[in-house]
């Protein structure tokens, strides 16, 4: 049985006038590769969409988007060979940005579409954990 255990991943911010920062994000790990899953998994056709737990579901990937996301950018931006061009992974971090900064569809008004918000927002999320937790040799 696996425990529930945070990761600390390391996540370095650049700012204008002073020195890098290093920031100590607990990450945990089995929580949030669970809700993915758990969000991914195939709904039944004709199954009642409860809207509170998709509201839940949304609020809950929502945040841990939110957690992941600088995360994935600091990687990037450490293995990005030009700096001057974001690359395909970081048009996906814009893109990821920019989701997180629209309100999803309202589970009571248009649970379908909540539906695919959540689910498209865990595939993002997945791959923004591949980008924030891939080893930096192994990258190169």
């Amino acid at each position: 049985m696996r425990t529930s255990r945070p990761v600390t991943a390391r996540v370095e911010y650049g700012v204008a006038a002073a020195a890098e920062l290093v920031a100590e994000l607990p990450l945990d790990l089995p929580t949030i590769t669970g809700t993915v899953a758990e969000t991914l998994r195939p709904v039944p056709a004709g199954a009642r969409l409860d809207p509170d737990v998709l509201e839940h579901t949304a609020q809950l990937l929502a945040g841990q988007v939110q957690l992941v996301l600088p995360l994935a950018q600091a990687a990037h931006r450490r293995r990005r060979p030009d700096p001057r061009r974001p690359g395909l992974v970081g048009y996906g971090l814009a893109y990821m940005r920019a989701r997180m900064e629209v309100a999803p569809p309202s589970p009571r008004t248009h649970p379908l579409d909540s539906l695919v918000w959540c689910q498209e927002t865990a595939r993002g999320l997945q791959q923004l954990l591949g980008v924030a937790l891939v080893d930096d040799a192994a990258a190169r």
